[in-house]
């Protein structure tokens, strides 16, 4: 099932920033991880990492995720806790391990909904053809997550479905940025901030949950090219599904209740 470490990290030198090149994010996923997956040079890696950020309710501190898709095995990195951990020049202690999990079957299980947000808050990019793309293209996003699902989910989605999603959902809002990918020589441009991608009110029921199931996972696995080096780290707001209400009835509902019924289920992740 995906699951997901956060790690609490004491630096050695807290005066020193924290941010980590992509590259080192990538080989300290690779030590901590790899030796659990059954191939080393697989195109669809089973891991993502987030960058290390400021730890928000520890000062001092920093922190990163983890996230393991594979359902077949889990690498055991609960027991992280009091390691030392190098990043580049930087030397970390692991003084915490919070571990969370959301079952594919609970991805599977949300209730459906037809217009989800998705907070890009990493470099995201996407690559077809050689060329790398710095824009949330709905068929590229939602096409690479189907292929991590169908890879590592013990219940993939058909073809056809999938298809049908890729060619269905549309991007209707957005709010971005663009941003360098520090990739060293082979520098990309990506994009972050958020976009909101809906499905029509025809939409049928299964592809609607498809729909959901996918933009959920996409804590897990992140999205578009190098997850693995901590770009395309994301988080899911699933919206509710609207109410057909009469003008009397909405003008009687208070507004703070239209809010929270717009609030997303929960994935089953910690932000």
């Amino acid at each position: 099932m995906p699951t997901r470490w956060q790690l609490l990290l004491r630096p050695t030198d807290p005066i020193r920033s924290t941010h980590i090149p992509p590259a080192q994010l990538h080989g300290l996923a690779c030590r901590l991880l790899e030796g659990a997956s059954a191939d080393h040079h697989s195109q669809t890696k089973p891991f993502a990492i987030t960058p290390v950020v400021e730890a928000p309710h520890a000062p001092g501190y920093a922190t990163l995720a983890l996230n393991w898709l594979d359902d077949h095995t889990t690498p055991p990195l609960d027991t992280l806790r009091g390691e030392h951990i190098r990043l580049g020049s930087q030397f970390f202690t692991v003084e915490d391990v919070q571990g969370s999990s959301a079952p594919y079957a609970a991805l599977q299980a949300l209730p459906a909904t037809r217009r989800v947000t998705l907070n890009f808050l990493s470099v995201t990019y996407f690559t077809r053809s050689g060329r790398w793309i710095p824009l949330p293209d709905p068929e590229l996003l939602y096409t690479g997550l189907a292929r991590r699902w169908n890879t590592f989910a013990p219940q993939t989605f058909p073809d056809p479905l999938t298809t049908s999603l890729r060619e269905t959902v549309r991007l209707t809002a957005h709010e971005l940025h663009s941003a360098p990918a520090d990739l060293g020589p082979a520098s990309r441009t990506g994009f972050t901030g958020q976009a909101t991608f809906t499905l029509p009110h025809s939409a049928p029921d299964d592809l609607a949950s498809a729909f959901t199931a996918l933009s959920a996972y996409a804590e897990a696995a992140g999205i578009g090219a190098q997850t693995t080096h901590g770009l395309g780290w994301t988080t899911t707001t699933l919206h509710s599904q609207r109410r057909t209400t009469n003008s009397k009835d909405q003008q009687q509902r208070p507004s703070r209740n239209r809010k929270t019924a717009d609030k997303s289920p929960q994935s089953g992740y910690s932000p």
